[in-house]
Formats: structure tokens, sequence, C-alpha cells
């Protein structure tokens, strides 16, 4: 086994260069892979992609629909007394895209793929309550970290305004340090 480490890598390249861009940071660090480490480092850096992509889908995989698009309805009629239902279909347009796309897609939902623990997956339609609510845990710590990160990021932008400077670099120590550390 190889011991490259991406992770190592990309650390380096963090630390050395000037660029900001992810972009460019991330053309800086495959300058620096030898041959022989590509597929180290692929698969080192696949999991938190196809994590993304999973995420990408669950939060907006509906594909929108033209409105005004044509939608089949199937819906039962019983017989009455003793006899059996009758299937009937008809076309309607539909009122709502987002709404008609949330019907055509139907219980395709279910098939999303959640991370339910720590290096532990499931389908949606497979989760337990306690699945679900450490899902639900894990969105409400991470939407509490962003918030307070938005809260330093705004109170930063006031300073700059109070303080009549044009970057941060120029606020006064004090001023920063009042802050701490406002990571995006």
């Amino acid at each position: 086994m190889s011991g490259f480490s991406l992770n190592r890598l990309v650390r380096d390249v963090l630390e050395s260069s000037s660029k900001t861009d992810p972009r460019n940071l991330a053309d800086e660090v495959l300058d620096r892979v030898d041959g022989h480490d590509l597929r180290a480092a692929l698969g080192q850096c696949l999991p938190a992609f196809v994590r993304e992509e999973i995420r990408k889908k669950r939060n907006g995989g509906v594909p929108p629909l033209d409105r005004g698009e044509l939608q089949l309805v199937m819906t039962e009629q019983p017989r009455g007394p003793g006899g059996a239902s009758r299937r009937h279909a008809s076309v309607r347009l539909a009122r709502s895209a987002k709404v008609a796309a949330i019907r055509a897609a139907g219980p395709r939902w279910l098939d999303d793929r959640l991370c339910t623990g720590e290096h532990e997956w499931k389908r949606l339609g497979d989760c337990t309550f306690t699945d679900l609510m450490y899902a639900v845990r894990q969105r409400r710590d991470q939407a509490a970290r962003t918030e307070a990160v938005a809260a330093s990021l705004e109170r930063l932008a006031d300073l700059l305004r109070t303080h009549g400077v044009e970057c941060v670099r120029d606020l006064p120590a004090e001023a920063i340090n009042s802050v701490g550390g406002a990571a995006a």
C-alpha cells in the first residue's frame, strides 16, 4: 500500500499557495501528484465527491417540468356493494410545475441515500425513527455552525463600516480579536 496521503498534500498546498480559488488550488494539487499515486488520490477523494452528488440529488433531484404539462391521473372507483373496483384514467392540465414534478417523481425519493450514523448509509425508505433523528441532529448541528459563522462574518462587515476601512486586514487588532475566528 502506498504511503500517499491526499489530505496531507492538500494541506501542504493550502499552506504554501497564494491562490484562493479552489479550482486553481486543485490544479496545483494535481500538478504535485505523481503518476503512480493518481489511483490512490482518486480513491481518497471519490467518497467525498460521491457524497456531494448524493446530497445534490436528494436536495434538488426532482427535474423541473414545463408549466401546463399534461398529467395522467389514475383513480379507483368502487362499483358498489360486493363489486370490484374499476380503475379510471384521466388527463388533466397540471396547475403547478413543481407539484406536477413531485407527483411524477412518486415515491422515488424513498430511494434517496441518507447518512444514518457515522459511516452508515441507508435508503430513506429503509430508515427507522433512530436513523431519521440522527439525520435531523446532524442537519441542525450543521445549521447552527453555519449560523454562527454567518453572525461572525456579519459582525466583521459591521466593523468595516464602523472603522471606515475597506478590508478586514485593515481593522485594528482589538476589533479583529473581538470577533474571533470567522471561518467561512
